[in-house]
């Protein structure tokens, strides 16, 4: 498993929106989403998908005339994914997969994460040359990725993007309002330049990949630390890893509110641009960085689908998943209706 193949948790989406929201405006025009939106009427671009096929239902909720807060009334749900779709050790596709739903008026944000395992149907999906009717959610990017036409590497994420955002509907009934896909391999340098993230580790993990040992106790990790911290996942337990990676979302919560952050926002800019796909416009990205700072600790929602909801899959590795219980959550958070 590659440094691509590492992150278990929708910190990483926080902490490069966080990074690019403060004054990306000045090199975007402030209002103009940075990257196509996923909403019925923006043509697909990618030739795997039919026309007919219509994105999932956007859930956003209309600006009305409640109290706006950090400029916003809405209710958002933001796919965040990383793409790790050239590993050469480990799986393809994305180990990220988590819905973020932003909820501007209760200062609110839960996150849900979803593992690379589960088994999901992809019929109609136009995942084709050769067929695939059903994989690993987590391969349903690399499937998509892998098909895609474009050559540059963000057009071929959003390609990727826009057929997970499909499965996660039709699938698990979650809709998708906008998304944000980075490619993983850039995380390291991320972290190296905004000077490491500080946490408190409560017990000492061995990277298995690296030989990499991460101590307890309060430290500040580097890139090449965080990485490891990050993917550790003995006997491929990716659901203890996503609840170790639960420490990481306050980490960095917390490291983006320090202004020393801040003045490093333009080199960020300018060295990932092509590295992270967002429909995000620059005003929302600034909105929701407002959010993040304001939202209560306790408003923080984090969960994820429960190891014992699972059972073995048709292919090695693969995951059957409790619908019924599955849904449920997903109703008790709101994350459909």
């Amino acid at each position: 498993m590659s440094t691509k193949n590492i992150i278990g948790t929708v910190a990483l989406g926080i902490v490069v929106v966080g990074i690019l929201g403060i004054s990306v405006f000045a090199v975007k025009a402030y209002q103009t989403p940075m990257g196509p939106s996923l909403d019925t009427n923006t043509p697909i671009p990618m030739p795997i998908i039919k026309p007919e096929e219509n994105l999932p239902t956007p859930t956003v909720a209309p600006v009305s005339n409640q109290t706006l807060v950090c400029g916003e009334s809405a209710v958002w749900n933001i796919l965040v994914l990383g793409s790790n779709t050239n590993d050469l050790m480990g799986n393809k596709g994305t180990d990220l997969i988590r819905m973020m739903r932003v909820d501007f008026p209760n200062k609110k944000v839960t996150t849900y994460a979803f593992p690379y395992d589960l088994w999901v149907d992809t019929n109609g999906l136009g995942l084709t040359n050769p067929t695939v009717n059903a994989t690993q959610l987590g391969k349903v990017f690399y499937e998509a990725r892998t098909r895609s036409a474009n050559t540059k590497l963000k057009d071929a994420m959003i390609d990727g993007t826009v057929i997970t955002a499909r499965a996660l509907s039709n699938n698990f009934s979650v809709g998708t309002d906008h998304y944000l896909t980075v490619d993983l391999n850039q995380i390291p340098a991320m972290v190296d330049i905004v000077g490491g993230i500080p946490i408190n580790i409560p017990a000492a993990v061995t990277d298995p990949w690296i030989g990499m040992a991460i101590p307890a106790g309060q430290q500040t990790l580097n890139g090449a630390q965080f990485v490891a911290y990050a993917r550790v996942a003995p006997n491929g337990d990716d659901f203890g890893r996503m609840q170790r990676n639960n420490l990481l979302l306050e980490a960095l919560r917390t490291k983006l509110l320090q202004p020393d952050v801040w003045v490093k926002i333009p080199e960020l800019y300018t060295r990932f641009d092509e590295s992270v796909a967002t429909d995000l416009s620059p005003e929302q990205i600034n909105h929701l960085s407002c959010l993040l700072k304001e939202v209560p600790t306790n408003s923080i929602v984090q969960d994820h689908v429960k190891q014992e909801w699972t059972t073995p899959g048709p292919e090695q590795g693969s995951l059957l998943w409790d619908k019924t219980k599955v849904f449920h959550r997903l109703q008790e958070i709101n994350l459909i209706p």
